[in-house]
C-alpha cells in the first residue's frame, strides 16, 4: 500500500454555544490527514463494503458487473466473482442486502430471503432461508447487519403475522425490537432491544424512510446513531442493555425529521428529503467525528411541479442541499469543533475514508485506476 505525504485540512475553530470562552479558547482541535492509500486497478468505480479485523483485505463490489472484489493492502486484486448468476453457488438474487467478513475465512452474505455463508474463493459453503427482514432502504452494503465474532447484529423483523400487524400500526417505530444480535452459527436471537425512549422516533412514533442506525461495535460495546435522532447510544455487547447516551448537539444546522403520513404516497421521501441525516461516524485516535447532511428548505419542496421522487427537480435539490456534509468532532462527550470540510468521508467498520482528496474533485478527470484515501484525526 502506498503511502502518501499527510495532507492536513486546517479545521477552524467555530462556536459551539455549550462551551464556555475559556474552554473553547484552549480546546485542541486535531487535524484530518491522510495516512495511506489504496490504489485498485480497475476502471469501473468499486463500493467499499468490509474489511477484515486487521484491515489486511477489503471487500468491493462492482454494481456494473455484479461482481463482488477481493482486495489485499497493496490494492491487488486478489478474486473476482459473480455470486447473482444462476448456478451451484449463486445467491439467488440480483442483489444482496450486505456482505461481512466472517472469522475463519468465511465470507457471509444476506439477501432478502437468504443467508448464504463463503469461503474466500466464493464458493458456496451453506445457504438457509430467512425467517426475518431486514429494514432498510439500501442494498450491497446495508448498514442493517454487522458481523461480530460468534455473533450477527441485525435491525430487522420477524417474518409473521404479528409483525406486520405491528408494521401496520401508528406506533411502528417504537413498538418492535427491531434491534437483535443473533448466534452466527444458528442465526437464532439471543439478545434484542427496542429503539431508546430518548430517540425522536419513540418520542414521536410513525413511519420513517430510514430508521436503522449506524452501528460499530467494539470489544464489549456498541455505538449507535440512529440517521434521524442526533444523540449517541452505547450498549452493552451482546445483551444489548443501554449503557449511556449523549445529545450530539447538532444546532441549527440540522433539521429534525417529522413521520411520514401513511395517506399521502411517497411522502416518506419528502420527509426525508426536508431533514437531515446522519450519514456515519468514526472513532480515530481519542477523537469522534460524525457527519450529517443538510435538508432543503420546505418552500422549495412545495414548489416543486409534482411529487414524482426521481424527478430532474427533486434531484436538483437533492443534489444542492444533501451533497455536502456537516462534521462534528468531539473528545468524549463534549464537541469541539463543528463545521464542513472539503470532502466527503464515509466510514466502514474502523475505518475513515473518501475517494477523493480535500478540494478533488474525483470525477472531474477519468482515470484508469481507483484510488480509496484512508483518514485519520490527528
Amino acid at each position: 500500500m502506498k503511502n502518501f505525504l499527510l495532507i492536513s485540512i486546517i479545521l477552524v475553530l467555530i462556536s459551539c454555544g455549550e462551551k464556555t470562552d475559556e474552554t473553547k479558547a484552549t480546546a485542541y482541535i486535531p487535524e484530518l490527514v491522510i495516512t495511506d492509500s489504496l490504489v485498485i486497478d480497475n476502471l469501473t468505480e468499486l463500493a467499499l463494503i468490509d474489511v477484515k479485523e486487521d484491515h489486511s483485505e477489503y471487500l468491493f463490489y462492482d454494481f456494473k458487473t455484479d461482481e463482488f472484489f477481493r482486495v489485499n493492502k497493496h490494492g491487488e486484486i486478489i478474486l473476482k466473482a459473480n455470486r447473482s448468476e444462476d448456478g451451484k453457488d449463486s445467491f439467488k438474487a440480483r442483489y444482496f442486502t450486505t456482505a461481512h467478513y466472517l472469522q475463519d475465512d468465511r465470507i457471509l452474505v444476506l439477501t432478502r430471503a437468504l443467508t448464504s455463508i463463503y469461503d474466500l474463493d466464493f464458493n458456496l459453503i451453506e445457504s438457509r432461508k430467512n425467517d426475518f427482514e431486514l429494514l432498510s432502504h439500501t442494498v450491497a452494503g446495508s448498514r442493517a447487519a454487522l458481523t461480530f465474532g460468534d455473533y450477527l447484529y441485525t435491525f430487522s423483523m420477524d417474518i409473521s403475522e404479528e409483525a406486520q400487524a405491528i408494521f401496520e400500526s401508528n406506533e411502528f417505530s417504537a413498538a418492535y425490537p427491531f434491534m437483535r444480535v443473533r448466534a452466527i452459527n444458528t442465526l437464532e436471537t439471543i439478545h434484542q432491544e427496542y429503539i431508546p425512549q430518548e430517540s425522536q422516533m419513540a418520542i414521536n412514533p410513525g413511519l420513517y424512510n430510514n430508521l436503522d442506525p449506524i452501528v460499530k461495535i467494539m470489544q464489549e460495546e456498541m455505538f449507535v446513531v440512529f440517521p434521524n435522532s442526533p444523540e449517541m447510544y452505547v450498549y452493552g455487547f451482546p445483551k444489548l442493555k443501554l449503557k449511556t447516551f449523549w445529545k450530539l448537539n447538532p444546532g441549527e444546522d440540522y433539521k429534525q425529521i417529522k413521520p411520514s403520513n401513511p395517506d399521502i404516497g411517497l411522502d416518506g421521501f419528502f420527509q426525508s428529503l426536508a431533514a437531515s441525516e446522519y450519514k456515519g461516524f468514526a472513532f480515530s485516535n481519542g477523537y469522534l467525528l460524525t457527519f450529517f447532511e443538510g435538508g432543503a428548505p420546505q418552500d422549495e419542496i412545495d414548489a416543486l411541479p409534482n411529487r414524482t421522487v426521481g424527478s430532474a427537480e427533486f434531484n436538483e435539490l437533492v443534489k444542492k442541499y444533501k451533497s455536502n456534509y456537516n462534521y462534528q468532532i468531539f473528545k468524549g462527550q463534549d464537541k469541539i469543533w463543528q463545521g464542513d470540510l472539503d470532502v466527503n468521508l464515509w466510514s466502514v467498520r474502523d475505518i475513515l475514508y473518501s475517494n477523493a482528496k480535500p478540494g478533488e474533485d474525483p470525477y472531474a478527470v477519468e482515470k484508469d485506476v481507483q484510488t480509496i484515501y484512508f483518514y485519520e484525526l490527528k
